[in-house]
């Protein structure tokens, strides 16, 4: 494959903007991204705030967190993220009030096609795929949700898990491929 191959390839998906897009975000990204303490945490929420889509209130995002396409990610309040997590929010992503996310999760809302084995994947389209993440929901260390899923009200994704379909709400879903164990609603209804 040549490199112009490649990178007309990248145009096609991504179109021009979009990779213009993506290189200053990284660059304005990288300068705050490793920052620590309050400083860090304010200076990340100022650019984020310009950068996302939508945040309604402070966030709370440890050092080396990446975000990619940031105008398509809409986040809610409470919103808190910890070290290493991956976003790619190339099909969209939503995410509601008062969630968490681990250390080390990746959350992708895009596929990349590989049907045309005639053809290196790195060639063929990405399809985005809307992720949706509802209010309350918790995800574990080293997760993985996958595009077009979304992890339904209360959800608790279990430490690495592989969230390929959407959930219950009140679910606790763990494994590879992530299933449900148990409703936590049920579990609290019962004690009580």
């Amino acid at each position: 494959m040549t490199d112009q191959k490649y990178f007309l390839a990248k145009i096609k998906s991504y179109g021009i903007m979009g990779l213009v897009t993506m290189e200053l975000e990284s660059y304005l990204l990288w300068l705050v991204r490793g920052l620590p303490g309050i400083v860090g945490y304010g200076l990340r929420f100022g650019l984020y705030k310009l950068m996302f889509g939508k945040l309604e209130s402070f966030c709370i995002v440890q050092p080396n967190v990446f975000f990619v396409y940031c105008k398509r990610l809409r986040c809610g309040k409470n919103f808190a993220v910890n070290s290493n997590t991956y976003i790619n929010a190339i099909g969209g992503v939503e995410i509601g009030n008062d969630v968490l996310l681990g250390p080390n999760i990746v959350i992708s809302s895009g596929e990349h096609q590989y049907s045309n084995g005639r053809i290196p994947v790195t060639l063929q389209p990405i399809e985005p795929k809307k992720i949706v993440i509802e209010d309350g929901v918790w995800i574990g260390a080293n997760a993985v949700i996958m595009p077009g899923v979304t992890l339904a009200e209360g959800t608790v994704v279990g430490a690495g898990a592989v969230v390929t379909k959407s959930t219950e709400p009140y679910s606790v879903v763990v494994g590879v491929p992530a299933r449900k164990v148990k409703i936590r609603e049920k579990e609290m209804n019962q004690s009580s």
